[in-house]
């Protein structure tokens, strides 16, 4: 099953309420991803959003991302923001994931987070929080030394 079916079974199950299952499909969109990201990695290529496969991957990606944030996994959370800033292909995609790992870098919590600087209204190819508010500019200038440093040391 491709991974855009397994979305399609993951948003049909969250409808229902299915936890267990829920869990079960998730670990297995995750393991796929994971293979497609090796994949990539080993390859030297970026994942393409207008894949829709590819597109399922980033969005896995994004969503395991928060997951580890918010369980308070920061340190691995940060790592896979920064293998995204690297991997994904779409230019608002890298600037959202920088944006979130600047986030984690300020000690903020994700609800935090996206309470004070994600606009939630707005999302970017029907799955991505990728619109900000402006307030978010003073944590990039207080970050962006840090970010880069950490960002080049995983490079």
């Amino acid at each position: 099953m491709s991974l855009v079916s397994k979305y399609e079974e993951l948003d049909r199950l969250i409808h229902q309420n299915q936890e267990e299952q829920i869990n079960e499909v998730f670990r297995e969109i995750l393991k796929e991803t994971f293979d497609i990201i090796n994949k990539k990695i080993e390859s030297k290529t970026t994942l393409n959003v207008n894949n829709p496969e590819e597109a399922a991957a980033v969005r896995a990606m994004f969503e395991y991302m928060l997951e580890l944030w918010d369980e308070g996994a920061v340190d691995e959370a940060k790592e896979v923001g920064y293998d995204m800033v690297y991997l994904v292909d779409d230019e608002k995609l890298k600037e959202m994931f920088s944006m979130f790992v600047i986030g984690m870098l300020a000690g903020l919590s994700l609800d935090k987070f996206f309470e004070k600087y994600v606009n939630n209204e707005k999302v970017y190819k029907d799955v991505f929080f990728a619109d900000f508010d402006d307030k978010i500019d003073e944590l990039v200038i207080k970050y962006r030394n840090k970010f880069k440093k950490e960002f080049s040391k995983d490079a």
